[in-house]
């Protein structure tokens, strides 16, 4: 499940998908979309742009070993991973939304 973080009714972030490079890099699909609010769940979203983000391998280390946290509990590993790159991304300025 992906985890939707809203800019402004009805307008959504998200890192869609990602996947690790042979050299232990990520790519990410960040994507800026619309969508309708139902029950705590984004649902009939439709993406507006999207583009790839690139995490070299060293920080891609540090975001996939990090140990993990309360707020991990419960949620699946792909969960995990796709918060990890999305608060990296945003906290080095590579997204603003």
């Amino acid at each position: 499940m992906t985890t939707f973080n809203k800019i402004l009714n009805p307008m959504y972030s998200v890192i869609a998908s990602y996947s690790t490079q042979d050299d232990g890099s990520l790519n990410a699909k960040y994507v800026i979309g619309t969508g309708e609010e139902s029950e705590g769940s984004v649902i009939s979203f439709t993406a507006v742009i999207s583009e790839y983000k690139y995490i070299d391998a060293l920080h891609a280390k540090d975001i996939t070993e990090a140990p993990l946290s309360k707020d991990d509990i419960g949620k699946t590993p792909t969960q995990i991973m796709l918060e990890r790159i999305y608060k990296y991304l945003k906290d080095s300025g590579q997204i603003l939304v």
